[in-house]
C-alpha cells in the first residue's frame, strides 16, 4: 500500500475536476454514464414538500431518487441538459432509489431500492448499510418497467449497489450477509442465458476487510472500482482499484489494491467512481468541504502532461540564426519523434511533449557539424523547454575543418572512424560542386624525417583516394601530398619532450580550398 504523503501528492498526477452545476444543496450523488445520458441520485425536489409522509424521518428530507440527464460535448465541454426523475414505475414516493447500472444492450436496468417495512420505517443511509434489494427493470419504449426483484435478495440483509461486467455475464454487488469478512462486503453473482441467477459468492479476502467495501465499479477493461473505509487512506471512505477481475485462475500476477490517492480522494467521504477508458474522464462523489450539499458530483478528466519544446540554431562561430537546418526530436531510443527545419530566424518548435522524459534534440545542416542536446522534461503541464542549438561550420576562411582523421600506427588505411568525418568533405563538396581543394597531411616529429615525409604522402593520397571513391571529381583535388614533420605548429620538433596531447596537435590532415567556388 502507498503511504500518506503518496497518496495526497498531486505533482504528476495530471487531472482536472469540476463540481457540476446540477449539484444542489441537497445531496446529489452517482454519476452513471450510458450512452448520451448519465444517472444520478438526489433528494431534490422541484416544489417544496408539505406533506410529512413524503419525508425521510431519519433526516427530515425527501427520499431519493433516481434522475437522468442528456449529455452533449461541445467545444471539448460537457453539458447537460435539466434532470429529469424517472417514471413512477422506478421512482416510488416513500422508498430510495439509486444506484444504477444498464446492460450493454439498453435494454435492462438494475437499480437499489431500500426495503422499508410500510409500517415500520427502518433507518437507512445512502451508503447501503441496511434494508436494500436490488432490482431489474425492462426498457418499454422510452420507460421503465416491469420492476422484478432479484431472488437472491432477502429481508435479513442488504444487497445494493449493482455493477454489471462488461460482458453482461456477472453482476458485482454489496451486501452485509453472514459468512462475509467486515461490514459490509463486495459479492458477484452470475447471470446465466436463460436469465435466472446463480449462488452470490463473496469476492473473498484479497479484497474484503473487516470494514465497509462498497460502491462497485467494473470498467471495460475489467478493472474493478470500489470505496473501502479500511486499508491506507485519507479519510473514511476512500476509492480504491484492483485487478482482480483480470486474473484468470492459475495465474500467477499478484493482485493488487490502489488508492487512487487525490485529487479523487480526500478526508471526507469519496465514492462511486465512474469511468468511461476510452475518454478517460468520468465522475466520483464526495462530501468533501467546498461543496454545494451534503454530497456533489465532481466530474473528472485525465489529461496526458504536455510541454513545449523550443530554442534556436546558431552558426557557433559568428553566433548569428541559421536557416535550413534540420532539428529532430529523438526520444530515449534514438527513435525520431517529429523534425522541423528553421527559417531565417532559426527557430524551432515541438509542441506536445511528454512531460518528465528524456528526450535529445539534434540539428543538422549541410556544411555544419551537427549539435546534439540532451535533456529532461519538466513534470509540470504546459512548461516550455528551451534548448539553443550551436552548428560549427565546416568551412573556416578557406579551409574545411573536420575532426583529425587517425590512421592505424605506420598505416595509411582508411579507418571507419576516419570515414566517417570524411564524409563532411564529401557533403560540403556536394554541396558547392565548383569548390576544388588540396590535401595536406602531416605527422608529428617522432620518428625518421623520411618516413615521416612517404607515410603522410600515403595518408594523403589514401584520403584522396577515398574521396574519389563517393564520387568526387578528379579535377576537383588539387593536390594530395604529405608533409611529414616539415611544419611543427608548436615546440615539439625534434629532440624535445612533449606530451601525447601536445603531439597530437602535429599529427592533421587540412583541406584547403583553392577557388572562389559561390
Amino acid at each position: 500500500m502507498e503511504n500518506y504523503n503518496q497518496l495526497t501528492n498531486t505533482e504528476k498526477v495530471y487531472v482536472d475536476t469540476e463540481n457540476l452545476e446540477l449539484n444542489t444543496q441537497y445531496s446529489d450523488f452517482g454519476g452513471y454514464e450510458f450512452k448520451d445520458k448519465m444517472y444520478f441520485y438526489s433528494t431534490w425536489v422541484k416544489d417544496s414538500i408539505t406533506d410529512e409522509k413524503e419525508l425521510y424521518d431519519w433526516n427530515n428530507e425527501p427520499f431519493l431518487n433516481i434522475f437522468e440527464v442528456d449529455t452533449k460535448v461541445e467545444k471539448a465541454a460537457k453539458t447537460f441538459s435539466e434532470p429529469q426523475k424517472l417514471n413512477s414505475s422506478i421512482n416510488t414516493k416513500d422508498d430510495h432509489e439509486g444506484l444504477v447500472t444498464i446492460t450493454n444492450d439498453g435494454k435492462t436496468m438494475y437499480f437499489t431500492r431500500n426495503n422499508v417495512n410500510k409500517k415500520e420505517k427502518r433507518k437507512y443511509s445512502k451508503e447501503g448499510t441496511s434494508n436494500l434489494k436490488i432490482y431489474k427493470a425492462t426498457l418499454s419504449g422510452e420507460k421503465w418497467s416491469n420492476v422484478v426483484e432479484l431472488p437472491f435478495n432477502n429481508d435479513a440483509y442488504s444487497c445494493g449497489a449493482p455493477a454489471l461486467s462488461p460482458d453482461n455475464k456477472t453482476l458485482y454487488f454489496v451486501s452485509d450477509m453472514e459468512g462475509g469478512f467486515g461490514q459490509t462486503d463486495l459479492y458477484k453473482v452470475s447471470i446465466k442465458s436463460d436469465g435466472t441467477y446463480g449462488v452470490p459468492k463473496n469476492l473473498g479476502a484479497e479484497i474484503n476487510t473487516e470494514g465497509n467495501e462498497k460502491f462497485p465499479f467494473v470498467a471495460k477493461d475489467s478493472t474493478l472500482y470500489f470505496s473501502s473505509d479500511a486499508n491506507l487512506n485519507l479519510g473514511l471512505l476512500d476509492i480504491f482499484e484492483t485487478n482482480l477481475l483480470k486474473i484468470k485462475r492459475n495465474d500467477s500476477t499478484e493482485v493488487f489494491i490502489k488508492n487512487l490517492g487525490a485529487p479523487y480522494n480526500s478526508p471526507f467521504d469519496d465514492f462511486c467512481y465512474f469511468i468511461d477508458t476510452e475518454t478517460q474522464s468520468g465522475y466520483f462523489s464526495s462530501n468533501r468541504e467546498g461543496g454545494k450539499g451534503g454530497d456533489d458530483i465532481y466530474a473528472f478528466g485525465k489529461y496526458e502532461c504536455k510541454q513545449t519544446v523550443s530554442g534556436v540554431a546558431y552558426d557557433k562561430l559568428s553566433n548569428e540564426p541559421l536557416d535550413k537546418v534540420r532539428v529532430a526530436l529523438l526520444d530515449i531510443d534514438g527513435k525520431v519523434i517529429d523534425t522541423y527545419f528553421t527559417e531565417k530566424d532559426g527557430k524551432y518548435e515541438f509542441k506536445d511533449i511528454a512531460c518528465d522524459k528524456t528526450f535529445t534534440v539534434l540539428g543538422e545542416r549541410v556544411i555544419y557539424r551537427p549539435d546534439k542536446q540532451g535533456f529532461v522534461t519538466s513534470p509540470n503541464n504546459g512548461d516550455e523547454t528551451t534548448i539553443d542549438l550551436y552548428l560549427d561550420p565546416l568551412i573556416v576562411d578557406n579551409e574545411i575543418v573536420i575532426n583529425p582523421i587517425y590512421f592505424d600506427y605506420n598505416k595509411s588505411d582508411i579507418r571507419t572512424d576516419a570515414a566517417y568525418e570524411l564524409e563532411n568533405i564529401v557533403a560540403v563538396m556536394r554541396e558547392h560542386p565548383k569548390m576544388i581543394i588540396k590535401i595536406e597531411s602531416h605527422t608529428d616529429a617522432r620518428g625518421r624525417d623520411a618516413y615521416n615525409l612517404k607515410l603522410s604522402d600515403r595518408r594523403a593520397k589514401s584520403t584522396r583516394d577515398y574521396l574519389y571513391s563517393r564520387g568526387i571529381e578528379d579535377g576537383r583535388i588539387q593536390s594530395a601530398i604529405g608533409y611529414g614533420e616539415s611544419q611543427i605548429l608548436n615546440h615539439c620538433t625534434n629532440g624535445v619532450k612533449c606530451t601525447d596531447k601536445e603531439h597530437e596537435e602535429n599529427r592533421r590532415s587540412k583541406f584547403i580550398i583553392t577557388n572562389q567556388y559561390k
